[in-house]
């Protein structure tokens, strides 16, 4: 391709230098009576020095980047000297103007890069890294087998090494982007069939709340016979089918009446739980269903337009996000809401995440989640608002499922570490106490509104 470009365009002027992506450049020659489009492409598997008809898409919204600004002030107006192969994967392109040379620099590989040299081969700049040298020019065998491009000569040689490499790039290109365009709709439906499968397995805690009425009811009966400091006691149970000894669990610390109310309670606990879980399966539902149904039509759309240009370069890891240590939930009007996950995740969303006047709240003497309501300076929280947080906090405690709770809540700044505590351990001031009626609706509207992004 080097000696069949080079008698051709060999004088050209360079007018325009474009980079669509880092690892392509294209450059406009102007001859007397017409205008070559150059492309040098070093993308792994698509490298190539072929002849273009038309502008690629560029993916960098016309924001030049280092590299092109400084390729465009050295190259830009200089006359195209040489273009030569000095390796088996290397061409080097020569230019000159003024008395001073200018030498361009494709690397083919994986990765490959473009080199921008100066004077005695003085590096410049690169597209990938530092500025440096390329490898020592090397002898080119001649041999292998015969040239995929046919008869084809000068420019039209360079027409079809584009014919030849396009076709295999446009494909390339279009399993980038669909796997770009579905990957996302696969990542939510596998998140809601586990969020599923949890709420599921919340759903089917009927038997569990019905062994902590029998137990209850067993203990009603035997007051008497609970000893003290024990961890089970072994009671008579009469059935249709006749008596059998049952084995009922106890809390040593708690005195008998209190085991029967511990039992009692627990079976009520576990019954709204499982209420409340069989209304949000129907939801999960409805969203699998339509996820699933996107995700069948993003499969099945293969339309991509060759000249798109490729994702670009660190999408997948932006679109994946590192660790944050909160979730977001939405609540009145919009207002988001963040829930710290763990014990070192609250301590980071108080202590790092969380701006001083930022609203700050937990739920009042039980193990949870650190709730933050981020506000501007000299805002107030709304009252909605408010109730919206609590309901989070108290959902995300270990009072989780029961019909009340209480809530302190202050500003970010006047909570501080337990020094030497367990991570997410703190004290605070100027609390205010919200005491909380749990409303299923409202804590439903709220569990749907979350956000999820690579959590």
């Amino acid at each position: 391709m080097a000696r069949a470009l080079e008698p051709e365009l060999s004088g050209a002027v360079v007018q325009k230098v474009r980079a669509p992506w880092p690892e392509r450049l294209e450059l406009e020659l102007r001859q007397p009576g017409r205008t070559v489009r150059l492309l040098l492409s070093v993308e792994s598997g698509l490298g190539r020095i072929s002849v273009i008809e038309a502008r690629a898409l560029s993916s960098l919204d016309n924001r030049p980047t280092p590299w092109l600004l400084r390729v465009r002030k050295e190259l830009t107006g200089r006359r195209l000297s040489s273009i030569r192969c000095t390796g088996p994967r290397q061409v080097r392109l020569g230019f000159e103007k003024g008395g001073t040379s200018r030498t361009l620099v494709a690397e083919l590989g994986a990765p490959g890069v473009l080199l921008l040299l100066g004077e005695d081969d003085l590096p410049l700049a690169a597209t990938q890294g530092p500025a440096r040298a390329p490898p020592p020019v090397e002898a080119v065998d001649d041999g292998g087998p015969p040239s995929r491009l046919g008869e084809a000569h000068g420019l039209e040689a360079g027409r079809a090494a584009e014919a030849l490499v396009g076709a295999r790039e446009s494909e390339v290109r279009r399993q980038a982007l669909q796997r770009a365009r579905i990957q996302p709709i696969r990542s939510t439906l596998q998140r809601l069939r586990r969020t599923r499968a949890k709420v599921e397995a919340e759903a089917g805690r009927d038997a569990a709340a019905e062994e902590h009425r029998r137990w209850g009811e067993l203990l009603s009966r035997a007051l008497d016979r609970i000893p003290r400091g024990a961890r089970s006691v072994r009671l008579t149970e009469w059935t249709e089918s006749g008596s059998r000894e049952v084995d009922v669990p106890l809390e040593p610390t708690l005195a008998p009446r209190a085991q029967v109310e511990r039992h009692f309670h627990q079976y009520r606990r576990l019954l709204r739980g499982s209420a409340m879980a069989r209304e949000r399966l129907a939801t999960l539902d409805r969203e699998i269903s339509e996820t699933e149904r996107a995700l069948a039509e993003a499969e099945a759309s293969a339309e991509v337009d060759a000249a798109t240009p490729p994702p670009a370069r660190g999408a997948r890891k932006r679109a994946s996000p590192a660790h944050r240590p909160y979730r977001v939930f939405r609540g009145a009007g919009g207002q988001p809401i963040w829930v710290g996950r763990a014990g070192e995740d609250n301590a980071a969303l108080t202590f790092q995440v969380a701006r001083p006047h930022h609203l700050w709240m937990h739920a009042r003497g039980v193990p949870g989640a650190h709730v933050v309501v981020p506000l501007d300076r000299g805002e107030e929280v709304g009252q909605e608002t408010l109730l919206d947080a609590a309901h989070l906090a108290l959902h995300f405690s270990r009072v989780a499922g029961e019909p009340r709770g209480e809530v302190a809540w202050t500003r970010a700044r006047l909570v501080k570490r337990v020094k030497g505590g367990a991570p997410g351990q703190v004290t605070y001031t100027g609390e205010k106490v919200l005491s909380v009626r749990m409303e299923p609706a409202r804590l439903e509207r709220l569990l749907r509104s979350r956000e999820d992004a690579a959590s």
